[in-house]
């Protein structure tokens, strides 16, 4: 029996909601993110030097109170693709990004590095502190050295960096050969900036995922014990025993993909034999209700962020699967 029908068992066997998150008086893993819009005016090098400090401060103020795993480090992550090793000083994946600084000024130029940097640290920010006010909610009563919440924070590192990784990536092809000016170009800079907001919800469907799944450890070792009786439990989660975390990774990112596909098709009445036809019929129908430019209720712009980001899933599995 493969882990994840393993998985749904537990749960149903401890009476347990789908989802932490569910019933946590508050503490929902979703960002709630605030858009960069200001005129063309502000987005002068100081401005950006100054939201990046604030950022930085910010995290800093959050992480200083908070006690990490005693073999936790600060360590560096490499960027295959970029060729570079980037130094995070805390976790889950915190980082002033000198190295992607010197990398991109040399590649592009120094203000748009800048504006790319400033797009990392806003990520970073927003993660940093959702992932401690979640984790200090659900785990305050743990041992912040038990396995089950160490492999926490690997997942969220690990998913933090990809997501990292795709934004400078997406970030250099939006500045393209072009010299971006603050004025001339203020739309492709707030854009670049809130890149990060793109791929929060996947972020917080992994933290969703990487909190059950301590849960359902302790939970597990609290009726069946530790010593002999969690190599069953662990072996119970996998067909096969993961070679590498690597292999746990990607097992928990499968889910977590598949999750968000099945919540995006329901949520526009569809199903996955749905044809791309139907779904672009549908989408417009939705956009035309809960666009900010026909509808000017408050809850319209954040319908129709969940409308955009659940197109975006919709149109990966689309491509994923070469289905046209």
């Amino acid at each position: 029996m493969g882990w994840k029908k393993e998985f749904k068992k537990l749960k149903k066997e401890f009476n347990k909601s789908s989802s932490v998150f569910d019933y946590s008086d508050g503490v929902s893993s979703i960002i709630a993110w605030e858009r960069s819009m200001m005129n063309a005016s502000y987005w002068s090098s100081d401005n950006l030097l100054e939201q990046i400090e604030f950022y930085n401060k910010e995290i800093k103020n959050a992480l200083s109170v908070q006690k990490l795993p005693d073999d936790f480090e600060p360590y560096d992550w490499r960027f295959g693709r970029f060729e570079l090793f980037e130094y995070f000083y805390s976790m889950p994946a915190v980082s002033l990004f000198a190295k992607f600084y010197e990398y991109l000024s040399t590649r592009l130029d120094a203000y748009s590095a800048t504006v790319i940097i400033m797009a990392l640290t806003k990520f970073t920010y927003y993660t940093t502190t959702k992932f401690w006010k979640v984790f200090n909610f659900t785990f305050s009563n743990k041992d912040i050295n038990d396995e089950p919440l160490k492999r926490l924070f690997d997942l969220m590192q690990r998913t933090a960096t990809e997501i990292i990784d795709g934004i400078v990536e997406k970030s250099i092809r939006l500045v393209n050969s072009r010299k971006l000016d603050p004025y001339k170009n203020h739309l492709i800079i707030e854009e670049i900036i809130d890149l990060g907001d793109e791929n929060t919800y996947h972020w917080s469907k992994m933290l969703d995922q990487a909190v059950d799944l301590a849960i359902e450890t302790y939970m597990f070792q609290s009726n069946y014990g530790t010593g002999t009786s969690s190599t069953k439990f662990r072996s119970s989660f996998f067909e096969e025993e993961p070679e590498d975390f690597d292999d746990f990774f990607e097992k928990t990112k499968t889910i977590v993909f598949y999750d968000e596909v099945n919540e995006a098709f329901s949520y526009f009445g569809l199903t996955k034999l749905s044809k791309p036809e139907e779904f672009k019929k549908i989408y417009r129908k939705f956009a035309k209700q809960f666009h900010p430019d026909v509808n000017q209720e408050p809850y319209a712009a954040v319908e129709m962020k969940k409308i955009n980001v659940f197109k975006t899933i919709i149109e990966q599995y689309f491509e994923k699967y070469e289905i046209i």
